[in-house]
């Protein structure tokens, strides 16, 4: 048995990093990923604290700091829309930025352009698993079977990898009493560089703009004690779901509620 040979599945941010550590310490890393490449897109990331000091040990810092963007204003508004007041978001020290927010998309390239020459795997993922206390036996969506060391889940929220490893996630998950919608929707308000943010008891409304560009991220939160079960699997509920939560004619809530029941 090979006890240097690793699986990680997952290829998004904690997937590479762990594999480019790992592969430092002299492991053998095979990393698997369902998508066909690595994923562009997303909702931006913010780098600060100790996240920083990694980067820096990674040595990506002076790259992801040419891709970054900047958040230079919070605006917020109350129920009736009204300006209620505008912030410097946090980060700032002497004026100074001192942590990084870039493109989601912008962070996954850079850690597997750093971590390329490694064993991924696309549209793979893996089946079943087979622990027999020495040992993992893999069982790949593929057909292939492998034996590994460690096998390690880092393919985020409802994780496959986990169900296989533990059981139905059910059986762990606690609903916190929100659910929010992320989603783009077309910059026809002039934003850049900034966040505005509506909200009342039980609901908020946020559009997002990092940089100056032709879309915004934009998100709806409401408090929901209990989710109705369908809302795990169909993007369809989500929708008609969140859009009924936000019946407001105000701010900007008709073209957000518009954009989330066609998108």
């Amino acid at each position: 048995m090979n006890l240097k040979r690793v699986l990680i599945s997952g290829a998004s941010i904690a997937g590479p990093t762990l594999a480019y550590w790992l592969a430092k310490r002299g492991f053998e890393v095979t990393v698997v990923e369902r998508a066909p490449a690595v994923r562009a897109g997303g909702y931006p990331i913010d780098i600060r604290g100790t996240a920083m000091e990694v980067v820096r040990r990674m040595g990506l810092e002076d790259r992801l700091r040419s891709e970054r963007v900047d958040v230079d204003r919070l605006t917020f508004f109350d129920e009736d829309g009204a300006r209620l007041a505008a912030v410097r978001p946090l980060g700032y020290v002497d004026g100074v930025k001192r942590d990084l927010e870039l493109p989601r998309g912008a962070l996954t390239a850079a850690l597997f352009s750093l971590t390329r020459g490694l064993d991924y795997r696309f549209s793979e993922s893996i089946s079943a698993l087979e622990d027999d206390g020495e040992g993992v036996n893999v069982t790949f969506t593929s057909g292939v079977q492998e034996r590994f060391a460690l096998v390690i889940g880092a393919d985020g929220i409802h994780s496959s990898t986990r169900r296989l490893a533990f059981g139905d996630e059910a059986q762990f998950s606690r609903a916190l009493g929100y659910c929010f919608a992320g989603f783009e929707l077309p910059n026809d308000f002039g934003m850049a560089h900034e966040g505005r943010v509506w909200a009342t008891v039980g609901r908020s409304a946020m559009l997002y703009a990092p940089g100056d560009s032709a879309t915004v991220h934009g998100m709806l939160v409401v408090a929901a004690p209990e989710v109705p079960p369908a809302l795990h699997d169909d993007d369809a509920s989500v929708r008609t779901f969140m859009a009924s939560r936000f019946p407001d004619d105000v701010w900007l809530i008709p073209k957000m509620r518009a954009c989330i029941q066609t998108s």
